[in-house]
C-alpha cells in the first residue's frame, strides 16, 4: 500500500541540466508565443518564453467546466480529509487557516476567466492550500518545462545567528558562503518566510515548508553519495514571476554587498513531445490522449530520488564518502554506517520507503542491523532527513525490527475512508479484484478479528461522522494489512541491546519527511518512546518531526480504471487536459485518539531542536555525531 506523493517540483533531483529539446524548430516568421519557444534553442530559454506560451493557450470554458465538475466530486466525495480541513484551530506546531475546499472550487467556478493558464493555477492553488502533501493537482502541460536557478540557499545558524546564506551558485560556486541580505528588494528572511508559509503546500507547519523551500542533501543509491537538492525555492515547475531573482549578498572580505542576478536556467521535461504553435502545443502537449479501453494498474507515485530495482543488501563499500563514518552495507532505501570515533554508535539512513518488493528491502534492514550488531554497536541512529515516504509495508517491518510485536496488532494504525452511493455501488464486485485498491476490503484488517476481511461488507454499513460542522459517511474503524516479521528474525533482532530499548535509539528528521516516514516516526516516538530530534526550520521555534503522515494516496486515473475494471460507469468525467491529480484517501489515527493524525499536531512535535551549522549543512556524518554526543555520553 502506497502512502507517498509530492508536488512534481520534487521529482527533478537528478534530471535537469541534462541537453534535451521539447519543441521541434520552426519558421521564424508569424510565429506565435508557443512558436517561439519551440523556434529557440533550450540554451536560450526564459521563464517569460515558457509564461508567454502557458498565458497564450486559449480558454475553453466547456473543457474548464468538465474539469471543475470532476475535481469538485473528487474532493467533495472520495478526499478524505474535506471536513477535517475546516478545523479552526491550529495547533502548535501548526500555523494555517481552516480551508474549505469545496467553497473555494466553487468560486473558481463562477470566476470568469480569459485565461487557461490563470484557471489551473487557481485550481492547483485551491489544492495546495490544503496543505497535505498527498494531495496535488498538476497539468501537464503546464509543468512541461522546469526552472532551475543559478543559487540554491540554507538557513544556518552561525555565532548564534541564522541568515540565508548561499548553499550552491552553480557558476563555479562564486558565491557560495555569502549572506543573503535582500531577496528581489525585501530583506532576506521575511521574503523566504512569507514565500515558503504561503506558496508551498506540503506540510501545515510553516517551519517544515521552510526546510523544503532550501537547499539539502539527499542520499543517491546510484552514486552512493549525497548529493544536493535545491530546494522548491530554487526548483519549480510553475515558471517564476521573473528571468532571475535579484539577491543582494554580503561576503567574506568584501567592503560591501554586491548585487547578483540568480538565472533560471529552462529545461524542457519531456523530449518527446513536439509543437510548433498554440494549436500543437495543445494538441499534443496538453490534451489527455485518446482511451485506448484498457486497464492498467494504479499509477505509481513519483518518487524524490529514483532508485534502481531491488536486488538485496549490497555492501556498497566503493563509496565511501565520509573521514569520520564507515559505510557497511547499502540497499536500495537504506544505508548503515558505522561512527569512527564512536564506535558504539551505528547509523541507520532510510532514505525511502518507496521499494517494493518490500520484503526485500525489509532484508537489508535486517541484515544492516545485524552487522551493526557484529561490530558491537550498543547505540543506534535512525537518519529520515528527506525521505517522503513510501510503502506503509516497509514501515511495518522496520518498527518490527526494532520493536517486535507483542500481537499482531501492535503495528497497525486504526483508519477509515469517506462512503458514497457510488463506491457503494462499485465495492459490491470489487472484492480481490485486480487494480481496486479503494474498493477491496481484502487489504483491510477487521479489528474485532484482527484479520483481512472476507468480503466488501464494510462498504454497506458506514457511520456517521460529524467533523467541524459537516455530517458524511465513513466506514467503521479498520487497519491496512502490513506483513508481520517472521519468528527467526525476532529471534536474532531480541539480542541487539537496541531491540525495545528506547533509550538506545535516537531518530532524526527534518520536516521533510512524510507519509510513510511520518507513520515510522510516529510508531518509534508515540508507541515506544524514542527521542527524536527535528533540525532546520527556524531557530528557538517549534517544529514537526515529519509533514503528513495520515493518509494513503490514489489518483483520479487510479480511481477511473477502477471503475473500468469493474465494468461500472464512474461519477465523474475524465479531465481534457492530461494530468496528475493525487488525493487522500483513507485515514490513520494515532492510538485512542478520535483526530485523524493529519491533524494531530500533538504527535507532530518534539522538544529536540537542532540548528544547521555550516558544517553538518553539508557533511551529514558531523550531524550523526553531534546527535549521538547529545544523546549518549
Amino acid at each position: 500500500m502506497l502512502l507517498l506523493s509530492l508536488q512534481q517540483t520534487l521529482f527533478l533531483v537528478g534530471t535537469l541540466l541534462i541537453p534535451s529539446a521539447l519543441a521541434a524548430p520552426s519558421t521564424p516568421s508569424l510565429l506565435d508565443a508557443c512558436g517561439l519557444l519551440a523556434n529557440k534553442n533550450v540554451s536560450s530559454l526564459s521563464a517569460t518564453d515558457v509564461a508567454n506560451c502557458y498565458q497564450a493557450i486559449p480558454f475553453n470554458s466547456n473543457q474548464a467546466k468538465s474539469t471543475l465538475e470532476t475535481v469538485h466530486t473528487l474532493f467533495r466525495d472520495y478526499y478524505i480529509f474535506t471536513d477535517a480541513a475546516l478545523n479552526p484551530r491550529a495547533l502548535r506546531p501548526f500555523k494555517n487557516e481552516p480551508v474549505d475546499v469545496l467553497k473555494r472550487l466553487e468560486t473558481i467556478g463562477r470566476t470568469k476567466y480569459t485565461s487557461d493558464f490563470q484557471f489551473h493555477m487557481d485550481i492547483r492553488a485551491t489544492i495546495e492550500a490544503l496543505k497535505d502533501g498527498h494531495a496535488s493537482y498538476d497539468v501537464h502541460c503546464y509543468g512541461a518545462y522546469a526552472f532551475v536557478n543559478r543559487i540554491a540557499l540554507h538557513a544556518p545558524v552561525v555565532n548564534d545567528t541564522q541568515q540565508l546564506r548561499v548553499f550552491r551558485d552553480i557558476h563555479d560556486d562564486e558565491y557560495k558562503g555569502c549572506i543573503v541580505e535582500k531577496i528581489n528588494g525585501r530583506p532576506a528572511w521575511s521574503y523566504m518566510k512569507d514565500w515558503s508559509t504561503n506558496v508551498l503546500g506540503y506540510s501545515h507547519d510553516p517551519n517544515a515548508r521552510l526546510n523544503i523551500a532550501l537547499a539539502t542533501q539527499v542520499y543517491k543509491p546510484g552514486t552512493g553519495r549525497f548529493h544536493t537538492f535545491d530546494g522548491l525555492f530554487a526548483t519549480r515547475t510553475v515558471p517564476p514571476e521573473s528571468d532571475a531573482i535579484e539577491y543582494q549578498l554580503r561576503c567574506e572580505g568584501a567592503s560591501k554587498p554586491v548585487k547578483v542576478f540568480g538565472e533560471w536556467v529552462v529545461q524542457p521535461m519531456n523530449e518527446d513531445s513536439k509543437f510548433d504553435s498554440v494549436e500543437s502545443f495543445v494538441k499534443n502537449v496538453c490534451l489527455a490522449p485518446e482511451d485506448d479501453g484498457s486497464v492498467h494498474g494504479p499509477t505509481p507515485a513519483p518518487v524524490l530520488i529514483l532508485t534502481p530495482s531491488p536486488t538485496g543488501p549490497h555492501l556498497g563499500l566503493d563509496v565511501q564518502e565520509f573521514s569520520g563514518a564507515e559505510k557497511i552495507l547499502e540497499g536500495n532505501g537504506t544505508v548503515f554506517y558505522h561512527l569512527k570515533e564512536q564506535p558504539h554508535i551505528g547509523v541507520m539512513v532510510v532514505h525511502s520507503f518507496d521499494i517494493a518488493p518490500t520484503e526485500v528491502e525489509g532484508e537489508v534492514v535486517f541484515e544492516g542491523l545485524k552487522a551493526l550488531h557484529s561490530r558491537n554497536v550498543t547505540n543506534l541512529v535512525i537518519d529520515f532527513q528527506g525521505n517522503v515516504g513510501g510503502y506503509v509495508e516497509l514501515s511495518a517491518i522496520v518498527v518490527q525490527l526494532l520493536f517486535p510485536n507483542k500481537s499482531p496488532l501492535d503495528v497497525l494504525l486504526q483508519a477509515d475512508q469517506r462512503v458514497t452511493k457510488p463506491l457503494q455501488q462499485a465495492a459490491l464486485h470489487g472484492y480481490k479484484v485486480n487494480n481496486t485498491e479503494y474498493m477491496d476490503a481484502s487489504l483491510l484488517v477487521d479489528l474485532k478479528t484482527g484479520l483481512p476481511y472476507k468480503d466488501n461488507s464494510i462498504f454497506s454499513r458506514p457511520v456517521t461522522l460529524t467533523r467541524n460542522g459537516r455530517k458524511n459517511l465513513y466506514t467503521e474503524r479498520t487497519a491496512l494489512v502490513v506483513p508481520t516479521i517472521s519468528q527467526s528474525q525476532v529471534d536474532v533482532v531480541k539480542t541487539f541491546p537496541w531491540t525495545n530499548n528506547a533509550n538506545n535509539i535516537r531518530v532524526i528528521t527534518d520536516g521533510r519527511s512524510g507519509s510513510a516516514t511520518g507513520i515510522t516516526t510516529y510508531l518509534l516516538t508515540s508507541e515506544h518512546n524514542v527521542e527524536a530530534f527535528v533540525v532546520g526550520g527556524t531557530a528557538g521555534e517549534d517544529m514537526s518531526m515529519f509533514s503528513f503522515a495520515g493518509a494513503s494516496v490514489l489518483a483520479l486515473s487510479d480511481i477511473q480504471q477502477t471503475y473500468k475494471g469493474l465494468g461500472a460507469a464512474s461519477p465523474m468525467k475524465d479531465v481534457p487536459f492530461a494530468s496528475t491529480i493525487r488525493f487522500s484517501w483513507l485515514e490513520v489515527y494515532a492510538r485512542n485518539s478520535t483526530i485523524p493524525l493529519e491533524y494531530d499536531a500533538e504527535r507532530f512535535r518534539t522538544k529536540n531542536h537542532l540548528n544547521y551549522s555550516i558544517e553538518t549543512s553539508f557533511d551529514r556524518s558531523a550531524m550523526w555525531k553531534q546527535l549521538a554526543a547529545l544523546s549518549w555520553k
